[in-house]
């Protein structure tokens, strides 16, 4: 035990009790209190070095971390003093938005702007995040591609709010009151698939698969199909449904589900190209792909190629680039202050809307050189690819 009392010892030095019962004189107790002080302060600054080092050891790794998060940015520029363009898009898997997305963004930039692109991968709640976003972001414009046409009421009215002018890009947005509605007439799109099918087989039996319940278009389409079928009273449409998503596997399966039933239809009706692809898929399960008529629209390159092999009936060209151009124009036109050019109105729902309305075209087998070639939408080479060269035009 560590005695913690004092002896004295002969004459005036006192003593002290160490642990060992040593005894130690006064002077060189004073020595060895200064030297244990001097190792409690020294001990006590390293740990507080070392507390220092951990502290900043700390914040560095943290700040390492931000940057990390940080370095997750949505595709564009800064804030910067050019006008900026916020483009919400609903999709990149298809060539056709991929194309989209180039054209508008090369439009824009030449005409002074910068754009943000945002990709909600056919979610529509996270498009609303992503828009409220980009109106956080301060954009001077906002450009969206619908998925659902019914949900983005509140994002359209809060960038009104907020001074930023909304276009709604191939996709109306309904009851929302944008500034511009720009997109191909969609009417129309419906009326060529059902006349070119109908022109075939006037008293035909059709199957109609639709494209996503939640995109505006889908309605219309259907609306001018039906308008053509309404002109061939043998003419029937045996079955109907929709692409959730515009999911070509769901259609897919769909489709395979009619074959697999019995159904024999003359045709196929199909919302764009990638839906007729699934199609075909499916009757090839059937050995009857070629012997079923199916259209589509986009003039994807895949559904060019199947046109000029004979697999699928036609399609429908929508001149994207005049699209996009017209699209990147307008929306640099709002950023200035300008009125946004249109051609046509249309009703959201509750408002008469502007709209920039262009015409699409029936690409079959016969036109396809003047069309997709010529127009340089497609190559003759990647069109052709599968026709022996000594068929080709």
């Amino acid at each position: 035990m560590i005695s913690l009392c004092s002896k004295k010892t002969a004459g005036n030095s006192k003593t002290v009790n160490t642990a060992d019962d040593r005894v130690v004189p006064a002077h060189k107790k004073s020595q060895k209190n200064r030297n244990i002080r001097t190792g409690y302060l020294s001990r006590s600054f390293i740990s507080l070095l070392l507390i220092c080092m951990l502290v900043s050891l700390s914040v560095l790794v943290s700040s390492g971390c931000k940057d990390d998060e940080a370095d997750v940015k949505p595709e564009g520029p800064e804030r910067t003093d050019k006008p900026v363009i916020g483009l919400a898009m609903d999709t990149l898997v298809l060539d056709r938005w991929i194309r989209d997305r180039d054209v508008f963004v090369s439009a824009a930039n030449e005409l002074g702007a910068e754009v943000i692109v945002q990709n909600a991968t056919s979610d529509a709640q996270e498009q609303q995040n992503q828009i409220r976003y980009l109106i956080n972001r301060k954009v001077d414009v906002l450009v969206i591609i619908s998925i659902d046409a019914d949900q983005l009421v509140d994002e359209v009215e809060l960038a009104h709010e907020r001074g930023i002018s909304v276009i709604a890009y191939d996709r109306l947005i309904n009851n929302a009151n944008v500034d511009l509605y720009v997109s191909f007439d969609n009417h129309e799109v419906g009326r060529l698939m059902a006349s070119s099918v109908l022109e075939q087989i006037p008293a035909g039996r059709f199957a109609l698969m639709k494209g996503s319940r939640e995109d505006n278009n889908v309605g219309l389409v259907v609306a001018g199909i039906e308008q053509v079928m309404a002109e061939y009273p043998e003419a029937q449409i045996i079955a109907e449904d929709y692409a959730e998503n515009w999911s070509a596997d769901d259609a897919y399966a769909k489709v395979r589900g009619w074959l697999d039933s019995g159904m024999q239809p003359d045709g196929i009706i199909c919302g764009n190209d990638a839906l007729a692809g699934a199609a075909l898929r499916a009757l090839a399960m059937h050995k009857q792909a070629g012997t079923v008529l199916v259209t589509g629209q986009d003039a994807d390159l895949d559904a060019c190629q199947r046109i000029v092999e004979r697999s699928q009936l036609m399609t429908v060209y929508k001149p994207i680039d005049s699209l996009a151009q017209i699209a990147a124009s307008a929306a640099v036109s709002l950023a200035a202050g300008q009125a946004a050019p249109a051609n046509d109105i249309i009703n959201d729902g509750s408002h008469d809307v502007p709209y920039y309305r262009i015409m699409p075209v029936t690409v079959n087998a016969a036109n396809m050189n003047e069309v997709i070639i010529e127009a340089g939408f497609h190559t003759l080479k990647d069109v052709y690819r599968n026709i022996p060269e000594s068929e080709r035009p």
